[in-house]
């Protein structure tokens, strides 16, 4: 039994949002065996509580440190950085306590080895990395040329901030003992910034035994479709504001009664100018997903950006609801066209797409996705390769 540390951006409890579901995840894999230890960022009690709950459920050792509770952008930080080549984003969220506690956390503990979670905590690695779990190729995300629509100001802050994540990134890469990523995509990136490397893929996973095929939605019923993400995760925030003000008026003159329910977290209250919008249904973070995507005839997701692959897709395809994205959106997964989603770039494609869905498509997008998760995405698999992996 090795001793280990995980070092995360956040406290991976409760696990509603992707980046969570993949932290727990690499927990599970390694708490079974090991004696595992987790320092995470604590900006609040909640945090606190959270991350005391996670430690009694699973049977590992907790340690805090100190985040910031309202991470904010500081213009001098981010020159500062950016002259110095690096990334004020991958800095925000710590309070500056954190690098001390994370030094003396890894000298002092004893470790065999020591988990960097995410590209967002390797900014506080001093130490030698044994294993890099990373969610995204973050740089990756900020380089993507979907330029349209944003200010110059702020295209010229994403330009600066992939140059910072992709330097930090490829020291990531390249000095740890082993990267692992979630798509065979960012497996290539990875490889891309340091060849020599050991560089390995665990794609996202769901959990099958709480996600069991639901009954198609009433035919006969106003078409409902669903979006799932936080909303204080600028990509799924982004593709929520197309939704409501592109595609919902284009949906609604094809249906009428049609309906977009929006749920997932929203810390930041950024989904409130969405709530009076007619077809629209706000709806928040939830404890039981599976009762909104009952019902639902499909999810649609004009994506744009991000990276990784999309847990809310898994999620979908697990349940058997129908997936109606971009190409961005389905990026990273084994997806075509008709086959496991229905494709679409623009609102008039959008309407298209949710057409072929109600006229007979459907059944053949839920079939074909949940075997896909059955046979490549689960849970159980992700733990074994993990353990195998990581040892």
């Amino acid at each position: 039994m090795a001793r280990i540390l995980v070092v995360a951006p956040f406290v991976p409890h409760p696990a509603r949002h992707g980046g969570a579901i993949r932290s727990r995840v690499l927990l599970d894999a390694l708490r079974g065996e090991h004696d595992v230890h987790l320092a995470a960022a604590v900006a609040t009690d909640e945090d606190r509580d959270n991350l005391r709950a996670l430690a009694t459920e699973c049977g590992i050792t907790a340690h805090e440190l100190s985040a910031k509770a309202r991470p904010f952008a500081n213009p001098f930080k981010k020159l500062c950085y950016w002259l110095m080549g690096g990334s004020e984003l991958a800095r925000r969220r710590w309070h500056e306590r954190a690098w001390q506690q994370a030094q003396e956390l890894v000298a002092n503990g004893g470790f065999d080895r020591v988990v960097v979670d995410s590209t967002f905590t390797l900014s506080l690695a001093r130490w030698p990395v044994d294993v890099l779990f990373l969610h995204n190729l973050e740089y990756s995300m900020f380089a993507r040329a979907d330029d349209a629509g944003r200010s110059w100001a702020e295209r010229f802050t994403r330009r600066q901030e992939a140059k910072g994540l992709r330097r930090l990134e490829r020291f990531g890469v390249s000095s740890s003992g082993l990267t692992i990523t979630v798509s065979e995509r960012d497996r290539e990136l990875a490889r891309g910034l340091a060849p020599d490397a050991r560089v390995e893929c665990v794609p996202n996973s769901v959990d099958l035994d709480a996600l069991p095929l639901l009954p198609p939605a009433d035919p006969n019923a106003p078409p409902r479709l669903l979006f799932v993400g936080s909303l204080d995760y600028p990509p799924n925030l982004e593709a929520v504001t197309e939704l409501v003000e592109r595609h919902v008026p284009a949906l609604r003159r094809a249906f009428p009664e049609l309906v977009v329910r929006l749920v997932g977290k929203d810390p930041h209250g950024a989904g409130a100018r969405f709530r009076d919008v007619e077809g629209v249904e706000v709806v928040g973070p939830v404890d039981d997903l599976v009762a909104h995507y009952r019902g639902a005839h499909a999810v649609y997701l004009p994506i744009r950006s991000g990276g990784g692959t999309r847990i809310k897709i898994l999620e979908a395809w697990a349940l058997g609801v129908p997936v109606i994205t971009t190409a961005v959106g389905c990026e990273g997964l084994p997806a075509q066209d008709g086959g496991s989603v229905a494709a679409f770039e623009t609102p008039d494609e959008g309407v298209a797409a949710l057409r072929r869905v109600l006229d007979g498509d459907g059944e053949r997008l839920r079939a074909r996705g949940r075997e896909l998760v059955e046979q490549q995405f689960s849970h159980r698999a992700a733990i074994e390769r993990l353990r195998a992996l990581i040892g």
